[in-house]
């Protein structure tokens, strides 16, 4: 188990105040994991596992903020309803809509986010937010379908009922279109905007992608 250096960041989502522990120094911290972890690696698989390990996860990004931006928008529609996070990272989407009553399965595959979320599920105070470690370049069935999938940084369609509501958040990644024009082909209906969301160092334009079947 890596020793991290943490700090608890306050993000404010409308109405909604979330306390996030996360990363101190980001940079500093894959400087370190790499001379930690980096001498073991003896191979060029395992120098790519050691780089799909590397403690991303532990920031708050922007695109998952612009996330929480647009879903406060849906603040009646997310109470009640189940809500399936995909690469959740430190959480803050499904940390927030489990604050406005969804029922929230928050799924990533890194090892260590489950010890991060335990922490900020219990600074947060809420309950119906279950954890199922999952690697998303596989299929998997036994999730069932929900009402809501929601990504930041990340595109995926799979799991979301007929009538369900797919939101994604994504900085304007060179796959972003080809994404945008496969749904289209899926025969998803596509709404789109772009929320600016203030950042280190400097403002960040984030695309929101909604998706309904046609």
């Amino acid at each position: 188990m890596f020793n991290y250096e943490l700090k608890e960041s306050e993000i404010h989502i409308g109405s909604e105040l979330i306390r996030i522990e996360c990363i101190a120094d980001l940079n500093r911290t894959i400087d370190e994991w790499f001379a930690t972890f980096g001498q073991a690696a003896k191979t060029e698989q395992e120098t790519k596992s050691l780089e799909e390990l590397c403690p991303y996860f532990g920031v708050i990004w922007a695109s998952a903020r612009a996330l929480c931006e647009a879903l406060s928008a849906f603040s009646s529609d997310l109470k009640g309803a189940s809500v399936l996070e995909v690469g959740c990272g430190l959480a803050l989407p499904s940390l927030y809509c489990a604050k406005l009553g969804a029922h929230v399965t928050a799924t990533d595959f890194h090892p260590e986010v489950p010890r991060f979320l335990e922490r900020n599920v219990i600074l947060n105070g809420v309950t119906d937010l279950h954890f199922v470690a999952h690697d998303w370049k596989s299929e998997s069935s036994q999730l069932g379908q929900f009402d809501w999938v929601i990504g930041s940084d990340i595109l995926y369609v799979r799991h979301c009922k007929p009538d369900g509501r797919i939101l994604l958040a994504d900085p304007a990644r060179p796959y972003l279109q080809g994404f945008s024009d496969e749904m289209r082909k899926l025969g998803f209906a596509e709404e789109s905007h772009v929320i600016t969301v203030p950042d280190e160092p400097q403002a960040k334009d984030i695309f929101l992608l909604s998706y309904r079947a046609q």
